[in-house]
């Protein structure tokens, strides 16, 4: 079983300029924080063959492409 804990990131402004796509062809920035709040995923095997991702839903597939 693995577990994570991340500190949950807000973006305040110039979202999606970080991106090599679009800075190698404009300037960019990005203005973020991190606030006292996490985000945990937690990854473990399980009795059948496809993926379960438990969020705000769950959803059963067969591989994370389908995601």
């Amino acid at each position: 079983m693995i577990i994570t804990r991340s500190p949950l990131r807000i973006s305040l402004g110039g979202g999606g300029t970080d991106l090599p796509s679009y800075y190698r062809k404009h300037s960019g920035f990005l203005i973020a924080a991190a606030i006292d709040k996490y985000v945990y995923i937690t990854v473990h095997h399980t009795f059948v063959p496809d993926l379960i991702v438990k969020y705000s839903r769950l959803e059963r597939v067969a591989s994370a492409s389908e995601l």
